[in-house]
C-alpha cells in the first residue's frame, strides 16, 4: 500500500513539474563573469573566491584530453586524488561531490562531458552546511558550455583484451530554444577467476584462544552495474530554471563476494575444514529530481529541489563449512528482501546585500520508510521510519582583503523501530577565513560542524551469521554525532610553480565505531557511539606544469605530493594509535595530440575504530591520441603488480585478525579504450543549479567484515 501511495505522489511530482513550463514564472541569475571586487588572481590558471577556487584548463590539456578524469589528472590540482580507472575522486582523504553547472550529477554524467566544453573548474573544499549533511571533502563543479540548439552524441567504450572488463556508455543531448533534453545509458562489468582472501584470526571464547587460519582458494566475481538517466532542463534567462532527473540504477552481482577458504587451528593444521561463501545482492533504485529557482529580483534568489527515492534490493547469502561436500559441518542461510521509499525537500534563499555581501538561510527535510524482510536461517522482519530536519543561515562577504563564511545551523533528527524511539538535536556553526598574505600566496582556516546520522542499515533490530564464530548485529539505540573539522592550508601559485601544505585536525565526539564482544560462545560484531576518534594530518604538495622540454612548449608536468596521518580511536573499552605516510609521484606529457599519463601512488592505510584499513599501491599508464571527434588509447593499470591486493588489520583483544584480499586479474590489467563524438549546433553559457540531494543507502543490515 505504502508503495503505491509513493509511486503515486512522485507520478504527481512530475506531472505538475512540466505542468509548470507552462506558466511564465523567472529564472536564476548565474555568475558567469568574475566579480573583480570578490577575487584574488594568484595566477594565469588559478582564481580565488570567497568561498571557492576556479581553474582554468589550458588549451593545451583540453586537447589532450577525452574525459574529465583525463583533464583532471592533467591538471594537477592540489589535494585533489583522480583515480581515471574507477571514475573517483577524493579531495582531504574524504568523497568528492561532482556537479554540472551547479547540478550534482553521477560519475557517468560527468565523464559524458567533452573537456574541450569545459570553461573551468570550480574547488570548494570542506563545503559545509549547504551542500548537504555528509562528510564531503570537497565540492568539483565543472563549469561547461552548453547549446541552444542541435546537441551532441558522445559515445565512450574502455575494454580490456584480456579480461572481462569494461566501462562503456552513450550518452545524448538535445537542444531546441529554452529547453534541453538528455540521456545516458552506462553499463560496467567485471568477471574475475583468480580472487582470494587470507585470513589470520585470533578468538578469546570461553576463557581459550583461538588461533584461526584461513588460506583462500581461487573463486570468481562477477557483476554488472547499469544506470540509464533522462533529463530535462528549462531556462529563461535570469528569471527561472527547471531541471528535472529520472535516474535508475540497476545493481546485479551473482558473485559479489564469493569465497572459498581451507580452515585450520594453528594448533592442529592437519585438521582442516573448508568454507564456502556466496553472495548475490541486487538492487533497482529508481529516482526523480525536481529542481526549481527563481529570481524575483537582481538581488534575490529562491531554489527549491524536491527528490523521491524508491531502492528495492535483494540478497542471498551462504556460508558452508564442511570436511566432504555431502555433509556441511555448517550451513547458514540468509535472504534479505528489503524496500526503501524516501523524499527530501530543500529551499535555500539568497540575498545580495547593499554591502555586496551575500545572505543565504535555507530549510531541508528527510524522510525515509524501510521494510526489509529476513529469512533463512534467522528470520526477522525491520520496519524503521527516519527524519531529519535542518535548518542554516550564512552570511558570506568581505572585509577588506579578508574574505569570510560564517553559518549556524540546527538539524534534529528522528528514528522508530517498533517500540524504539529516538529523537536528537545538534547546533552546527561554520566558519571560513580567507586572505593573501602576499601577491602569489592564498592563506585559508575553516571550522565545520557536521552531525552524523546513523544509517538505517545500522540502526535495525537484527542479527545474522557471518560464520560459526562470529555474528552481525544491529542497534537501534545509535546516537547522531558531531564531527568537528579545523583545518588550514597555504597555496602559492607563480608561473608554472605551484606548491600548497595542508594541516588539519578532526574529532568526532561519540561516533559510530565497531564494538566486538563475547555472547553465548561467539563473537557479536555491532556499531555502537564510542567516546571519540581524532585524527591530525599534514599534505605537502609540489607541481611543476606545461615545462618546455626538448623544444617542445608546455611538454612536461611533474607533480609530487606526500602526507603524514596520526589517529586515536577511544572506544568505550578500548585505545588504539595509528601513524600512516603515502607518496604520490605523477608525470603527464604532451605533444600535439598525443599525450602520455604515469602515476604512481605508496599504500595509504587509515584506523577507524578498531580496524587499520590498508589501502592499494597504485600505478597507471596511460597513452591517448586525440584527433578532432576521435580518441584513441591504451593503457595498463598495476603494471608492476602479479596479484593485486588490499588489506585490514582488527585490533579488537577479543577477536584480532589480519587479512589480505587479492585479485590476480587486476595486475598488469591492460584496457583500449575508443571515444566518439558528433556534435552540431551553437552553445550558450549554462546556467546554475545551487542544490541537490540524493539518497543511495538501501536500509539493509551489511553483513561482513
Amino acid at each position: 500500500m505504502k508503495s503505491h501511495t509513493m509511486n503515486k505522489n512522485i507520478a504527481w511530482m512530475f506531472v505538475f513539474a512540466f505542468v509548470s513550463l507552462s506558466a511564465r514564472a523567472q529564472t536564476e541569475r548565474v555568475d558567469t563573469t568574475l566579480n573583480i571586487a570578490e577575487v584574488k588572481v594568484t595566477g594565469h590558471t588559478t582564481i580565488h573566491k570567497v568561498d571557492r577556487t576556479l581553474l582554468m584548463p589550458t588549451a593545451e590539456e583540453r586537447k589532450n584530453s577525452y574525459t574529465p578524469y583525463e583533464l583532471l589528472m592533467k591538471m594537477a590540482i592540489p589535494n585533489l586524488r583522480v583515480d581515471i580507472m574507477k571514475k573517483e575522486l577524493k579531495a582531504f582523504g574524504q568523497d568528492v561531490q561532482l556537479r554540472i553547472n551547479g547540478i550534482i550529477a553521477t560519475s557517468t554524467e560527468v565523464a559524458a562531458i567533452l573537456p574541450r566544453d569545459i570553461l573551468r573548474i570550480e574547488m570548494i573544499d570542506h563545503p559545509g552546511k549547504r551542500y548537504g549533511d555528509e562528510e564531503l571533502g570537497a565540492v568539483i563543479d565543472i563549469i561547461v558550455k552548453r547549446r541552444e540548439s542541435g546537441g551532441e552524441i558522445n559515445a565512450q567504450l574502455r575494454n580490456s583484451p584480456n579480461v572481462f572488463f569494461g566501462d562503456n556508455f552513450l550518452s545524448a543531448k538535445f537542444n531546441h530554444g529554452r529547453s534541453q533534453w538528455g540521456i545516458d545509458y552506462c553499463i560496467n562489468y567485471r568477471a574475475v577467476k583468480h580472487m582470494h582472501a587470507d585470513m589470520d584470526e585470533m578468538f578469546l571464547l570461553g576463557g581459550k584462544t583461538i588461533h584461526r587460519v584461513q588460506e583462500g582458494i581461487d573463486d570468481r566475481m562477477r557483476y554488472t552495474y547499469q544506470d540509464l538517466g533522462l533529463f530535462y532542463n528549462y531556462m529563461l534567462p535570469e528569471r527561472f530554471t527547471l531541471n528535472i532527473a529520472m535516474r535508475n540504477g540497476i545493481r546485479n552481482a551473482p558473485h559479489d563476494n564469493d569465497r572459498k577458504s581451507r580452515i585450520y587451528n594453528a594448533a592442529t593444521p592437519h585438521l582442516q575444514t573448508f568454507s564456502i561463501v556466496k553472495d548475490h545482492p541486487s538492487h533497482y533504485t529508481p529516482s526523480l529530481d525536481v529542481y526549481l529557482q527563481y529570481l524575483p529580483t537582481k538581488q534575490q534568489t529562491i531554489t527549491v529541489d524536491l527528490v523521491g527515492t524508491i531502492i528495492r534490493s535483494r540478497s542471498r547469502r551462504s556460508y558452508k563449512e564442511y570436511v566432504l561436500p555431502q555433509s556441511p559441518l555448517a550451513d547458514i542461510t540468509t535472504r534479505v528482501k528489503g524496500l526503501k521509499h524516501s523524499f527530501t525537500g530543500e529551499a535555500i534563499y539568497d540575498l545580495t546585500l547593499p554591502s555586496k555581501a551575500v545572505f543565504s538561510t535555507g530549510i531541508r527535510h528527510y524522510q525515509a520508510f524501510a521494510h526489509n524482510e529476513y529469512t533463512g536461517s534467522n528470520t526477522a522482519l525491520s520496519e524503521m521510519n527516519q527524519s531529519r530536519s535542518s535548518a542554516f543561515a550564512e552570511l558570506r562577504g568581505n572585509l577588506g582583503k579578508v574574505s569570510y563564511t560564517a553559518s549556524a545551523g540546527l538539524t534534529r533528527s528522528f528514528f522508530k523501530e517498533g517500540g524504539e524511539r529516538h529523537t536528537y538535536t545538534l547546533f552546527t556553526p561554520t566558519l571560513r577565513i580567507s586572505f593573501a598574505p602576499h601577491k602569489n600566496g592564498y592563506l585559508n582556516y575553516r571550522f565545520t560542524t557536521n552531525p552524523v546520522i546513523p544509517e538505517l542499515s545500522s540502526l535495525t533490530n537484527v542479527e545474522q551469521a557471518i560464520d560459526t564464530i562470529m555474528i552481525q548485529r544491529g542497534n537501534p539505540n545509535l546516537r547522531t554525532y558531531s564531527v568537528y573539522d579545523n583545518g588550514i592550508n597555504y597555496t602559492f601559485n607563480k608561473g608554472k610553480v605551484s606548491a600548497a601544505l595542508y594541516m588539519r585536525h578532526i574529532y568526532r565526539k561519540n561516533c559510530i565505531m565497531e564494538q566486538l564482544f563475547e555472547e553465548r560462545g561467539h563473537i557479536v560484531m555491532m556499531d555502537d557511539n564510542q567516546r571519540s576518534l581524532q585524527s591530525l594530518s599534514f599534505w605537502p604538495e609540489f607541481t611543476l606544469r606545461g615545462l618546455d622540454l626538448f623544444g617542445i612548449k608546455n611538454f612536461l608536468t611533474l607533480g609530487l605530493e606526500g602526507g603524514f596521518s596520526r589517529y586515536w580511536s577511544h572506544g568505550n573499552d578500548y585505545y588504539h594509535t595509528y601513524n600512516s605516510t603515502y607518496l604520490s609521484c605523477s608525470v603527464t606529457m604532451m605533444y600535439k595530440e598525443f599525450s602520455l599519463m604515469l602515476k604512481q601512488s605508496t599504500r595509504n592505510s587509515w584506523l577507524y575504530g578498531e580496524t587499520i584499513r590498508k589501502g592499494e599501491n597504485i600505478s597507471v599508464a596511460v597513452f591517448t591520441w586525440n584527433h578532432k571527434r576521435l580518441s584513441l588509447g591504451t593503457g595498463v593499470f598495476f603494471p608492476f603488480v602479479n596479484n593485486y591486493r588490499t588489506g585490514s588489520e582488527r585490533l579488537a583483544k577479543v577477536a584480532s585478525s589480519t587479512s589480505w584480499n587479492y585479485l590476480k586479474e587486476a595486475g598488469n590489467l591492460f584496457v583500449l579504450t575508443f571515444g566518439y563524438n558528433i556534435e552540431f549546433g551553437k552553445k550558450y553559457n549554462a546556467k546554475k543549479k545551487r542544490i541537490e540531494n540524493s539518497d543511495r543507502e538501501s536500509g539493509v543490515l551489511k553483513v561482513g567484515n
